[in-house]
């Protein structure tokens, strides 16, 4: 058999992959995509658990440290029209009770109001604020599924109608407060339990929304 002959049926005989073959290797590349999602999944529930741990529960368990160490609660604001000792007990970090808490305000929760109230901060009494990913111990800042970035403030206030103090969470996306309400109540619906989700305003209280649209939080501080 001459060289061109040989040469030729070996071409002939080259038929390419094989129906079988090519669904294995679709099979596999659909294993490492699957995978890659779960990966990221786990990466973000891992962190949504550490924001919970190491950043609002924190904030808990300070104000509680500091309700033990002083007898008042964290956040309550001097003001001599309610109280003879300008505190009353409210968490009004709000100070003047417009519903809107500062920055300012929120630095007083460590450093105490440097008007020289009966309002203390954390400094003032020797305990440290949660640690947090900003140079704002009152600010976290939280990178959703799509990369977008959400600053989550935390601050303390008191509702008047139903007479509770609360934890006021600003800025959180609706994806991060369903992990926390299931957390913290078992179930995200948003509208029982200690940990309520209320629109920007902190006016009115629903269920969670779509993922990525910023609400706020209420966690009700039980003592």
């Amino acid at each position: 058999m001459s060289k061109l002959r040989r040469s030729f049926k070996q071409f002939a005989n080259n038929q390419g992959f094989t129906l079988i073959e090519m669904a294995i290797v679709l099979i596999i590349i659909g294993i490492i995509i699957g995978a890659v999602i779960k990966g990221k999944d786990l990466i973000r529930s891992a962190e949504q658990k550490k924001i919970y741990t190491k950043y609002l529960n924190a904030w808990r368990m300070t104000y509680a440290n500091f309700y033990d160490r002083t007898g008042k609660r964290l956040g309550d604001f001097y003001d001599a029209s309610i109280s003879s000792e300008g505190q009353d007990g409210k968490t009004d970090t709000d100070n003047g009770h417009d519903g809107i808490i500062s920055n300012t305000e929120r630095g007083y929760l460590k450093t105490g109001d440097p008007l020289g109230t009966d309002f203390r901060g954390l400094d003032d009494v020797g305990l440290t604020a949660p640690s947090t990913n900003t140079g704002n111990c009152w600010e976290y800042t939280y990178t959703d599924k799509d990369g977008g970035g959400h600053s989550i403030n935390v601050g303390f206030k008191y509702d008047r109608k139903d007479k509770y103090n609360y934890m006021w969470v600003e800025g959180l996306p609706n994806e991060l407060g369903m992990a926390l309400d299931t957390i913290i109540d078992n179930v995200a619906d948003g509208t029982s339990g200690d940990f309520l989700c209320f629109n920007t305003a902190d006016t009115v209280n629903a269920d969670w929304g779509a993922p990525y649209t910023e609400v706020s939080a209420r966690w009700k501080m039980n003592f």
